[in-house]
């Protein structure tokens, strides 16, 4: 299955699996269309092939994988890190299911988090209206609640071409000890013409905003020269959860995230 983005999504799903003539648990930590990462005690071979069970309410969701990486504390085993080739319907069906669910309506401390817009300058905010606006200083009365604020495909699973063009496509590359990440609109390059261009690209760090980057056009002719990208370096001692939003001034705002 080709890789589109470095996107996985934070789990807390319990699985069993059989290895060595006997049933197995773990905590799938974490997941995406293509892998999961599998906190378990049990050491296991790289390459070794099995089937995970993952309980889901009332039924078991089975997922043939294989294992790519181990991850050590010390000389013990303490997660493994597995690639899935042929993921089933249902599989990709929780998937997607888990990255919408933090987008549009993810929960903390058991509120759902929504959506606030700038009036002046367009900035969202997550959760709440802030007492002023981290990019145009504007106080908290120029937000108002936008529930739509945020473009949504129709199936994250397989994106129409006009999605690719605007959802943000996150790599992640680890240099000397940072993080570096980097952003382009989107897995088809967005074009910057003038009446459908990229305005900024938005990072956010567990829903907190940590910057803007403006897109200055040339001029309205750059449409074949110019792209929309932008590149972040971070320590790798802060985990989390990393949200990019897109805004194209004819199309609106686009979203991805992903976990350090």
């Amino acid at each position: 299955m080709k890789k589109r983005t470095v996107d996985r999504i934070p789990a807390n799903l319990e699985a069993e699996f059989f290895w060595s003539e006997k049933t197995n648990s773990g905590t799938v930590a974490d997941l995406s269309e293509n892998g999961m990462l599998i906190n378990t005690r049990m050491c296991l071979p790289v390459r070794a092939k099995f089937d995970v069970l993952i309980s889901l309410e009332e039924d078991i969701l089975k997922v043939p994988v294989k294992v790519c990486r181990l991850v050590k504390k010390g000389n013990l085993s303490d997660a493994v890190g597995v690639e899935i080739s042929n993921p089933p319907r249902r599989y990709l069906d929780l998937v997607d299911s888990l990255r919408w669910k933090r987008i549009k309506a993810p929960s903390t401390r058991g509120q759902v988090i929504r959506l606030f817009v700038c009036n002046v300058c367009h900035h969202i905010s997550f959760d709440h209206a802030p007492i002023n606006c981290p990019v145009c200083s504007s106080k908290i009365e120029s937000f108002e609640k936008a529930p739509e604020a945020i473009k949504r495909p129709v199936n994250f699973t397989d994106l129409t071409e006009f999605e690719k063009k605007h959802i943000p496509l996150i790599t992640i590359l680890k240099n000397n000890g940072y993080v570096d990440v980097h952003v382009t609109i989107g897995e088809i390059e967005h074009g910057m013409d003038i009446d459908d261009h990229i305005t900024f690209i938005d990072f956010y760090f567990n829903d907190s905003v940590l910057s803007k980057k403006c897109i200055s056009r040339i001029n309205f002719n750059c449409n074949r020269i110019l792209y929309p990208l932008t590149t972040l370096r971070f320590n790798t001692e802060n985990p989390g959860v990393l949200t990019v939003v897109s805004s194209c001034i004819a199309h609106g705002n686009w979203l991805a995230k992903a976990s350090f």
